[in-house]
Order: structure tokens, then C-alpha cells, then sequence
């Protein structure tokens, strides 16, 4: 079987489309997964109610062709739209980095500017400050990792024990 661009979206997107909550629930009732589906279509609201009873995960089908968008609000979106986040992406593109949140290199991006006909100080600056904001904005998603119980291995005990009856 061929995988299209297409296809290889559909299917994504077919994934995120089970609901958040149901992510990872095992279905115990397979016989009426189908039919839940089929219901979700015409009453959602029903659907889920039903779904939550069985304490069973909500599939939804979805149409590619009836695809709601919405664009992201705020200063995120305005950061993505701005020049120095383009010319960010432009240092990326041309193999000067290998991510957003890897810090551009000096030299680089003096190449960069250079190849590119562009004033090296001006360039540098203007990707320096699309970097600084993509970093602000980046997350981590911790998996279960406790900074308190990393310092508790390290340095043993408590970390919020006092020292003052220790001393003497």
C-alpha cells in the first residue's frame, strides 16, 4: 500500500480526534464501539453519556472534507507572522541550524547574511530575538519527572528540612 501525503494526514489526524479524556482507555465493550461512533454522529452529547457509562473511550469518525480550522490568537501568532521569525525559518531552511530551539551559531549567521546580501548585525539580531521568543514559549513535558525527588537523589533527605537544629 502507496501512503500518500494525504493519507498520512488523514490518519494523524484521525488519531487526535479521539477524545483527550478517553486517550489510553481500554475498550471493554468492543461489540459497541461501532455503534457509540454511529451515534456520535447524530447526538454527540448521548453518545458520551453512553460511552461514560460503559466506561469505555469515544471514537470519533472524521471527515477530512469537513474540517474546522480556527487560527491561533495572541502573541504566539503575531511572533509567527513577523519578519524575524521568517528570517529565522529562512537560516533553518538553508541547513544553518537544526531546530528552532537550538541556538543560532555567530557564524552562521554572519554566512548567512552574507550569502544572503543582508547587514550581518541586523541579521543576527532579528534571529536572536525570534530565538529568545521561541524559547520563552517552548515547554517541556515532564513524564512523570519530579525536580524535587532529582535534588533528593542527588543531595539525600529532605530538600525543605532545616539546618538550624544541625549546627551544634
Amino acid at each position: 500500500m502507496k501512503l500518500t501525503k494525504k493519507k498520512l494526514e488523514q490518519l494523524i489526524t484521525e488519531e487526535y480526534v479521539r477524545t483527550i479524556g478517553d486517550e489510553g482507555k481500554p475498550t471493554n465493550y468492543p461489540q459497541y464501539s461501532d455503534k457509540l461512533t454511529t451515534l456520535a454522529k447524530s447526538d454527540p452529547i448521548q453518545a458520551r453519556s453512553l460511552a461514560d457509562s460503559l466506561d469505555d473511550p469515544l471514537d470519533i469518525e472524521f471527515d477530512p472534507n469537513n474540517m474546522e480550522a480556527f487560527e491561533i490568537d495572541g502573541t504566539f501568532q503575531n511572533h509567527l507572522d513577523s519578519p524575524e521569525y521568517q528570517l529565522h525559518y529562512d537560516f533553518l531552511i538553508d541547513d544553518r541550524g537544526s531546530s528552532f530551539m537550538e541556538e543560532p551559531d555567530i557564524g552562521e549567521m554572519y554566512e548567512f547574511a552574507i550569502d544572503k546580501g543582508l547587514d550581518p548585525e541586523d541579521t543576527r539580531r532579528k534571529i536572536m530575538k525570534s530565538y529568545g521568543f521561541l524559547v520563552q514559549h517552548s515547554y517541556v513535558k515532564h513524564n512523570k519527572f519530579d525536580p524535587a525527588e532529582e535534588v533528593r537523589k542527588i543531595h539525600g533527605g529532605s530538600i525543605y528540612e532545616s539546618k538550624k537544629g544541625t549546627t551544634k
